[in-house]
């Protein structure tokens, strides 16, 4: 998938001003949502804090808690974050640019942005608020109803006709079909 998107936090003393990285791939919430619960249990350990400093430390080319240290970008400047995602690079003349700085907008002005959906993770109650392209918020998952496994790790035990192990618990994402863009 080719959505875009925009992942990060907002200041409970101004909670309509968002501190967030950009994120070029698989930005939809089917996506996303499950991947920053698998952060969040994983490389983050259910502290939620830690999930927010580890998705702003870069811009994204996509987020993927399943990315290891060995994981390879065919892309100049690109590394890969273990247990969070393949950060994203720019190049100039052949240079890899320095790193942007953290976007910081107000949520009432997204629609300026050239992203179809924006994530706030609230540290003080896990969860994550799902916004579409104009700052609207539309869902609201706390992350450990959606921290299952990741898919490759079912496909790779063996149960590749089965949709998730026996017995875990399915985040309730909406449909992408009728939902917004």
């Amino acid at each position: 998938m080719s959505t875009r998107c925009y992942v990060g936090t907002s200041n409970p003393a101004n909670p309509h001003l968002v501190h967030a990285r950009f994120v070029l791939f698989d930005g939809h919430p089917a996506a996303v949502v499950p991947t920053l619960a698998r952060i969040w249990a994983g490389r983050a350990h259910h502290d939620t804090r830690a999930l927010t400093a580890a998705v702003l430390a870069h811009d994204w080319e996509y987020l993927d808690d399943a990315i290891t240290a060995d994981t390879t970008s065919r892309f100049a400047g690109q590394r890969p974050v273990p247990g969070v995602g393949m950060t994203l690079a720019t190049t100039t003349a052949g240079t890899v640019d320095p790193p942007e700085p953290v976007s910081v907008f107000p949520l009432c002005q997204a629609a300026h942005l050239d992203a179809a959906w924006i994530y706030l993770i609230d540290p003080a109650t896990a969860t994550v608020t799902v916004h579409t392209d104009d700052g609207e918020p539309v869902a609201r998952y706390r992350l450990e109803t959606c921290a299952t496994p990741h898919p490759h790790s079912y496909i790779e035990a063996g149960a590749a006709d089965t949709d998730e192990p026996s017995g875990s618990q399915r985040c309730p994402l909406p449909s992408p079909i009728g939902a917004p863009r």
